[in-house]
C-alpha cells in the first residue's frame, strides 16, 4: 500500500469486495453506482462529434477528486455514456463494500 496519498488516488489499486447486480433496463450500473457511492462520483460529459440529429458524448467519472480516464464511457446520450463508463468502474473489480450501502446487500459472501 502506498502511503501518505489520498485514498482517492489508489481507486484503481482496490481489492474486490462488492459485486454489482447484473443490469436491467430500469436498474442499470449507472444507478447501482450512484447508489453505492457514499464516496464523492462526479462526471464529466461532454459531447464529442456526430451530427446535431445524432451527437456522440463521452463520460469520465471522477472519483473522490480523482479523474479516472481508463473507465471512460462512450454513448449517443450523456446518459448511454454514463451508463457505459458506469459499467466499466462497477465491473473493474475496484468497488469495495466500505464505501456504499450497496456493498454488503450485494456481496455474495
Amino acid at each position: 500500500m502506498i502511503v501518505n496519498m489520498p485514498p482517492a488516488a489508489l481507486f484503481l489499486e482496490r481489492t474486490p469486495t462488492i459485486q454489482f447486480r447484473e443490469p436491467s433496463s430500469v436498474w442499470g450500473y449507472l444507478p447501482q453506482l450512484n447508489e453505492w457511492g457514499s464516496i464523492h462520483l462526479v462526471w464529466e460529459t461532454e459531447r464529442v462529434g456526430g451530427p446535431d440529429h445524432v451527437p456522440h458524448f463521452r463520460a469520465v467519472p471522477i472519483c473522490e477528486d480523482e479523474r479516472l480516464e481508463v473507465f471512460t464511457g462512450f454513448g449517443l446520450s450523456k446518459k448511454a455514456a454514463k451508463e457505459e463508463a458506469a459499467r466499466h468502474m462497477a465491473l473493474s473489480g475496484h468497488c469495495v463494500s466500505g464505501h456504499g450501502p450497496l456493498g454488503a446487500a450485494l456481496s455474495p459472501y
